[in-house]
């Protein structure tokens, strides 16, 4: 049956259908404020941007070998650059006009920065950023802004890298700021399931697209309508309270902003915190991880034990208010809390495509596992930064009184005094950098089990994914259709 999705054809690959494939790369690069050039690259690079019904149906890991396939995304300074004339059709959808080190406002109505308030400070402040930061290296006093990122799929090592090779040599003339090669991580032994470095499997819980034929998912996952990811595209019912999303212009339609962020782990960090928390707790290690995750290491639910694999996702926490099974801090209990009368969850959705880089940890090969920089690159397309991305990040993981703050408006807990719950044992902050933005009387009630700081943001990208046709009118010189 076709897509009613308008123009569906149009659409990149790994939006609506991941690109799957063992192994990817994203490649950052600098225009150098040179139009023409910029131009002329683009025109060749949308030649080869992989369409979504050129990728392999949802389920297929093949791809062949020697074969690739290619996203490309463009920030705000990168599309400026190429059409002066879009910077009125951009300035609407403020986080990806001002990326992620603009301004923004906080609860006080006070100027701050996006960084402050989505916890990339201390280990993690830009200023140490790898891509996407105020300096590339430490030869520039400032940075080269990051004007296009694409994404590069393959089945294996040799295929990824002479795909990223042939894209280098494309880009004749253009800097190449960055370059981070990933690959799929799978468990040892017979499930060879996908996991991260921490050891927990990963990429269990996705939306399908509402209207997209091969929608296939797991049971309980939600189908959220396209223009949740989509431009130009019907999106979920927002209550009226919610200011309404701009209005994008033509050339924007089917296209997706894309939010990159390079994430390091730190497995040895978080073991040893998992072994202290379980001898406190009169556990183990794994015990105390799996209330951090809100799952076991095999996905399955706390909050449902002993779940068979098919039902990872059907379950709520509807009978379990105060965390008793899955504790009110745990990781899947911030980001997803699966319960949109109270949360309007499916607003706030996301399409990830991330994926692992870095040799394996081994928890019991201490030795071998230092020095060595692992972690994760978290690629998500959104049809809105603030609503989605961002949201999550400063409204859900990094707020300590959430989930209960939400609960208490709606009388599923007690209003007062208010809860704290504490921040995402996983992503959040650890309790040095709670106390540099959190008052001390809110640090002081939080659990020594909810706090975080095993994972350091190392860069940073805001996107656009335009559709294979707008790739076109913007390689070109006809001034763009608001």
């Amino acid at each position: 049956m076709p897509s009613p999705l308008v123009d569906a054809q149009q659409i990149q690959g790994n939006i609506l259908r991941p690109f799957g494939g063992a192994h990817q790369a994203f490649v950052a690069l600098s225009f150098r404020n040179d139009r023409v050039r910029a131009r002329r690259w683009l025109a060749g690079v949308a030649s080869r941007v992989t369409g979504h019904d050129a990728v392999p149906p949802r389920g297929s890991d093949r791809i062949a070998q020697g074969r690739s396939l290619l996203n490309v995304g463009l920030t705000a300074s990168g599309v400026v650059l190429l059409h002066p004339e879009a910077a009125g059709h951009l300035a609407v959808h403020t986080a990806y006009w001002q990326g992620p080190l603009g301004t923004r406002v906080d609860d006080a109505d006070r100027l701050t920065t996006a960084p402050v308030l989505l916890g990339d400070v201390g280990a993690g402040d830009p200023s140490a950023w790898v891509v996407g930061g105020p300096r590339n290296d430490e030869r520039r006093r400032r940075g080269t802004p990051v004007d296009a990122l694409l994404t590069i799929a393959a089945a294996d090592e040799a295929s990824i890298k002479a795909a990223v090779l042939h894209e280098e040599t494309a880009a004749d003339g253009l800097e190449i700021l960055h370059v981070q090669f990933c690959e799929v991580l799978r468990e040892e032994g017979e499930t060879g399931r996908r996991i991260e470095h921490f050891g927990f499997a990963d990429g269990i819980s996705q939306p399908a697209v509402k209207g997209f034929p091969d929608a296939v998912t797991r049971p309980g996952a939600p189908v959220i309508a396209a223009g949740e990811f989509i431009l130009g595209q019907v999106g979920e019912r927002r209550p009226q309270s919610w200011a309404p999303r701009p209005v994008p212009a033509r050339w924007m339609r089917g296209g997706s902003f894309q939010v990159y962020r390079r994430l390091v782990q730190h497995p040895d960090r978080f073991w040893a915190r998992m072994a202290e928390l379980g001898r406190l707790s009169g556990t183990d290690a794994d015990t105390a991880a799996s209330h951090a995750f809100g799952r076991h290491r095999d996905g399955k639910p706390l909050a449902e034990p002993g779940a068979s694999g098919e039902k990872e996702n059907v379950f709520t926490y509807d009978d379990d208010r105060d965390g008793e099974q899955t504790p009110l801090f745990a990781h899947i209990r911030k980001v997803n809390p699966r319960d949109d009368m109270v949360f309007r969850d499916r607003g706030h959705k996301m399409l990830r495509r991330g994926i692992t880089f870095g040799p394996r940890y081994h928890r019991d090969r201490p030795d071998e596992n230092a020095g060595v920089e692992r972690g994760v690159v978290f690629n998500a397309y959104v049809a809105s930064i603030e609503d989605q991305f961002e949201f999550v990040q400063r409204r859900w993981a990094n707020d300590p009184g959430f989930p209960s703050s939400a609960l208490a408006k709606y009388g599923r807990v007690e209003a007062e005094p208010p809860r704290v719950d504490g921040l995402d044992p996983v992503i959040g902050d650890d309790r040095q950098t709670a106390e540099k933005r959190l008052p001390a009387a809110v640090v002081d009630k939080i659990k020594p089990s909810a706090f975080g700081g095993f994972v350091t943001t190392t860069g940073a990208v805001y996107a656009f994914a335009p559709t294979l046709s707008a790739l076109r009118q913007l390689a070109g010189d006809e001034v763009l259709d608001a």
